[in-house]
This record gives C-alpha cells, sequence and structure tokens, in this order.
C-alpha cells in the first residue's frame, strides 16, 4: 500500500536517467517539493518512451543546460561537459556542496539507492585539535590522492599489490573495497539522526 503514490505532469521539475543494479534502466524524478522518486524499468527503451512521456524539463534549471528530453538520457560525461557549473563554482558563485551535489547527481547518485548514495571527499587531516584553523594547510589532506595513498607505506604497499598481480581470474586492483556499497551506507547512515 505504502509503495503507491500519485504526482502531478506540472509538478515535475527535473528527470534524470539513473543506473540501478548496473543497469541502464531507471529513472529520477525530481518533484517542486524537493522530493524525488526513482523507478526501476525492465529495459532502457523503456526508460526513453517514459522520458518521452513526461514533461519536457530535461534535468531541471539549476545546471544550464536546456529543458529538452535528451538532456534526461544524456551521459553524466555530457552532462557535465555541456553544463556551467563548474565555472560557477571557479567564479565561486556556487558553495562547495552545491557542486559536489551537482557532480553526484550527474553521476547518478542518489539518496534513493544505498549502492548509490552521495559521497563527499574527507579533506581534513586534524581531528585532535580542539578548535580547528582553518588557515592552516596542513589541516587539509592533498586531494590529488586518494585515501588509501595518504600514508606513503600503504601507498607502496598497494602499488606493489597491484603491479605483482598474478591472478588470471580478475584484474589487478589498487582497493579491494568499495566505498559505496548497501553496507557501507548504512553503517554510516546508522550513526547519524534519526537513524540512531
Amino acid at each position: 500500500e505504502g509503495l503507491h503514490g500519485k504526482w502531478m505532469f506540472s509538478e515535475i521539475r527535473a528527470v534524470f536517467s539513473r543506473r540501478y543494479l548496473l543497469q541502464n534502466t531507471a529513472l529520477e524524478v525530481f518533484m517542486a517539493n524537493r522530493t524525488s522518486v526513482m523507478f526501476n524499468f525492465p529495459d532502457q527503451a523503456t526508460v526513453k518512451k517514459v522520458v518521452y512521456s513526461l514533461p519536457r524539463v530535461g534535468v531541471g534549471t539549476s545546471y544550464g543546460l536546456p529543458q529538452a528530453r535528451r538532456i534526461s538520457l544524456a551521459t553524466p560525461r555530457q552532462l557535465y561537459k555541456s553544463s556551467n557549473m563548474t565555472q560557477r563554482w571557479q567564479r565561486r558563485e556556487i558553495s562547495n556542496f552545491e557542486y559536489l551535489m551537482f557532480l553526484n547527481t550527474i553521476a547518478g547518485r542518489t539518496y534513493n539507492d544505498l549502492n548509490q548514495y552521495p559521497v563527499f571527499p574527507w579533506v581534513l587531516t586534524n581531528y585532535e585539535s580542539e578548535e580547528l584553523d582553518l588557515t592552516l594547510p596542513g589541516n587539509f589532506r592533498d586531494l590529488s590522492k586518494p585515501i588509501g595513498a595518504l600514508n606513503p607505506k600503504r601507498a607502496v604497499f598497494y602499488a606493489e599489490r597491484y603491479e605483482t598481480w598474478e591472478d588470471d581470474q580478475s584484474p589487478p586492483y589498487h582497493y579491494n573495497t568499495h566505498y559505496s556499497t548497501a553496507t557501507s551506507t548504512l553503517s554510516w547512515l546508522v550513526r547519524i539522526e534519526p537513524f540512531t
């Protein structure tokens, strides 16, 4: 019973194509009341039919993109290249949070799928000080490196493992866990309100 709902076409503000279980078979529809709903369909052809049945809103008006149905079906790379958000962020017209949410959203990350939950970089290195001096560069991590490469010893370990990989069943990799799975997302969510 709780899975049913009605939405007015006039309330739709943005439509994004999404991946669900690694397949391009889903749509996320954003409403005027700042909620969104994700639908999974049998195949990509159905997704396209549904997009062309919905109002011509594209991905909304926030990203400097035309309000066209084809934009709803664009790849993340196409959305990124066509948008003006990076320039707006560089000119400080939008906040870091708004820019990171843009990147997460066009990359297909959504609060409606625990396997593709939005991610934000860890930026601090200082977790001991009672007061954090944001003017000290030493309090921030090097964002040019992944978390696993910040410690030189760990970086060497992962690089050596990658270079000496001998398993024919799987390609070499640096890190054997993924930061965004349903399990890891739930373990983080259980630590914050209202989930605690």
